[in-house]
Parts: C-alpha cells; sequence; structure tokens
C-alpha cells in the first residue's frame, strides 16, 4: 500500500524531532520517494509575547517572526542538505498558525501517504507542552501518522537507514474500523518480511468488586472465547505472512504496551476514529495512550465512518 511516498516530516528542532527525522528519511529511501520537511511558524501575537516574556508592539512582533522563520529557513535548508547527501529526495516548507492544523493540511496539499512525526511520551505538565501537538495529529489527521519518541526500540538501523522490522503487532477490537486498517499491517510484513501479530485484549467490565459474581465471571470467560475464535477467523484470512494470535485480558493499551515490551515488537500499527466527545473516549483513547506509552514506534490509521 506504500510505493513511491511522499513523507511529511514536520519539525520543532529539538532532539526528539532529529532522532525522528530518520525514520522519515529511511522509510522515503526504501519507498523511493521523497521527504518533505517542514515548520510551523505560531503566528499568534499573544503566544509569541507570552512565550518571550514581553508586550510587543506589531513592528517588533514582525521582526521577532521574521527572525524566527529565517532560523528555521536555515535549519531546513540543512535538513534538506542531509536528505540529498543520503540520496534521497527533499524540500522544505515553512508555515505558520496552529502547528497540528498546519501540519495535516500541508500534508494534504503535498498528496502525502504518511506523516512521521516526534513525540515525547511523557505525562503531566511536560505532555501538555510537547506531548499535544502530536496527539492533536494522530488524532485528526485522515492521513497514516508514524509516532516516534526517543529513546524507544528502534527499528531505523544506524547511518545507513536501513529499516529492519521483524514483528508488527496489530491490536484488533473486531470493528469495522479494525477490518479496514488490517491491510496496511499486512502490507508493512509483507514489505519487510516480518511477524504480524494480532491482538485482541478483553477489558473486564467496570463493576465494584462487591458486585462481581459467577455470571460476571462466566461472562469474561464468554468473550474470552469470542475473542480467540475470531483472532483465529482473522488469521485464516492473512496471505503470504507469517502470522501469530494473542489474547489477553485487561485494560486494552495496558495490555497492548506491555505486550511491546514482552515480545520485542519493532512496530505497532492501531486504527483511529477521529471522533470527538464520547466516542473518541470510547474509541480514540486507547490509540492515542499507546502513542504516548509504547516503547517502540506506533502507526496510527485513521478511519471515518464511511
Amino acid at each position: 500500500m506504500f510505493t513511491a511516498i511522499q513523507v511529511l516530516f514536520p519539525t520543532d528542532f529539538s532532539p526528539y524531532a532529529h532522532y525522528a527525522m530518520r525514520y522519515a528519511f529511511a522509510l522515503a529511501k526504501r519507498y523511493k520517494g521523497a521527504v518533505h520537511i517542514a515548520h510551523c511558524v505560531e503566528s499568534s501575537a499573544l503566544s509569541i509575547a507570552g512565550m518571550h516574556g514581553f508586550d510587543a508592539s506589531q513592528p517588533e512582533l514582525e521582526t521577532l517572526l521574521n527572525s524566527m522563520r529565517e532560523h528555521a529557513e536555515s535549519r531546513l535548508a540543512h535538513y534538506v542538505q542531509m536528505a540529498h547527501d543520503d540520496g534521497i529526495d527533499a524540500t522544505h516548507h515553512i508555515v505558520s498558525g496552529r502547528p497540528s492544523h498546519e501540519i495535516i493540511k500541508l500534508a494534504e496539499e503535498l498528496d502525502c501517504v504518511m506523516i512521521v512525526i516526534a513525540t515525547h511520551g511523557r505525562t503531566g505538565f511536560d505532555h501538555v507542552v510537547f506531548g499535544s501537538v502530536c496527539e492533536q495529529v494522530v488524532r485528526h489527521s485522515p492521513i497514516p501518522v508514524l509516532s516516534v519518541k526517543h529513546p524507544e526500540h528502534d527499528f531505523v538501523e544506524g547511518q545507513s537507514l536501513d529499516i529492519n522490522i521483524r514483528r508488527v503487532l496489530f491490536p484488533t477490537d473486531f470493528s469495522e474500523y479494525s477490518v479496514r486498517a488490517l491491510p496496511y499491517a499486512e502490507s508493512l510484513c509483507r514489505e519487510f518480511g516480518a511477524t504480524l501479530v494480532l491482538f485482541h485484549s478483553t477489558e473486564a467490565p467496570n463493576v465494584p468488586p462487591d458486585f462481581w459474581n459467577d455470571l460476571t465471571t462466566t461472562n469474561m470467560a464468554t468473550m474470552g472465547r469470542y475473542a480467540e475464535e475470531a483472532l483465529a477467523h482473522i488469521k485464516e484470512g492473512v496471505k503470504d505472512v507469517e502470522c501469530e494470535v494473542i489474547s489477553a485480558t485487561g485494560s486494552a493499551y495496558r495490555e497492548i504496551v506491555r505486550l511491546v515490551e514482552d515480545s520485542e515488537v519493532d512496530l505497532v500499527v492501531i486504527p483511529t476514529h477521529g471522533r470527538s466527545g464520547l466516542a473518541h473516549v470510547m474509541f480514540g483513547s486507547v490509540a492515542e495512550r499507546v502513542v504516548r506509552r509504547a516503547p517502540c514506534p506506533v502507526l496510527t490509521i485513521r478511519l471515518d465512518d464511511k
């Protein structure tokens, strides 16, 4: 599903972004495509003035903006030259506005098939500051997003930019969205000769201990058997790919993260839904939590209702 791909790599020039840039380069090189390296200058006068801790006049703000653009231009040109030195077609772009919105907009305008973005895997205040752009892109991008954080399990090897993917984890909730996302995971496994790991975690109902009874236990066992049968059925439909099935019981994102840690998974491919409100809480939060916590790159595939 990925051929001659256009990859968008947004950067804030942090060490985290520099680490993720290797993935954008490696994918563009492997698929004989191109990488678009982008930086977003936040043009809100309030955000800029607040960031620098002073009350600025409009001319001063314009001067500051121009200085930021010149700095970004220089850094981006250096990254483009790095790509060219590795034999990779690359161009750079500077946009202004709200970063997550502008990143998605630019990716669509450039007909990119993937966004490669750094995330920080933090919580609390650091997460709000550093992680929100990646999560907003993951939540709203109609284009697949590869989220990369450092340090983590790495599948891009050294300066050679060789990609070594051996195990791809595909968590499924057996929904239509999972069915439509599975071909992405299969395609990557075929490309890299990787094993596809189909996974489902049966979540226990949110029942206070005093109300947990034999019927609840029986229902959990029934759901577990259904999950195993459904995974086996999906496996039967996977062709030309080595495939494993694993089931578990517990919180979906925690079990996904645990499996990544315990079984040397190189990449998680997981569908997300791009919804908001209650539907987002129900369907989208698992993917975002996996992006934040999994110790390996995560490829999210947004699939909206047809």
